[in-house]
């Protein structure tokens, strides 16, 4: 069971936002089928776990997958992952791949994206910082 969470009304822009920012994810706008149907899924997600209005909000059509989905629209909750451990999770790899991508985003920025991203993540401006060094030393070496 998903746990549901009021947003306060600090954070509420903040998730409208993600959410916005995952519907324009599609394979219209360069996404690949695997991507759209992950930013969907998310954002589904988080409509539930916030408790928001699905109706609010503009929702592309389903994207396809090459396996098809289960899940029968907006607001369905996305069944819990079984975590083991911390590791194998892709957190560095992604942070890494933000820092390219978006040269011009904080450390801050990049590890809420990771966190948002990633189940479970707990990623901090510190560690992206970390792995933002690891990147300039294996480029100077």
């Amino acid at each position: 069971m998903t746990k549901t969470k009021k947003p306060s009304a600090r954070e509420l822009p903040l998730v409208k936002r993600r959410i916005i920012a995952l519907l324009e994810k599609t394979e219209a706008n360069g996404c690949t089928p695997g991507e759209a149907a992950a930013a969907f899924e998310k954002a589904e997600e988080l409509v539930a776990k916030y408790k928001l209005d699905p109706g609010a909000f503009r929702w592309p059509p389903r994207p396809s997958t090459p396996f098809g989905s289960a899940r029968s629209g907006p607001g369905v909750p996305k069944q819990p992952r079984a975590s083991a451990s911390g590791r194998g999770r892709g957190i560095g790899q992604l942070a890494e791949r933000l820092i390219v991508e978006h040269p011009d985003w904080t450390y801050r920025r990049i590890a809420e994206e990771v966190n948002a991203r990633i189940d479970g993540a707990r990623t901090s401006e510190k560690s992206v910082r970390w792995y933002a060094s690891q990147m300039r030393r294996r480029t100077s070496s």
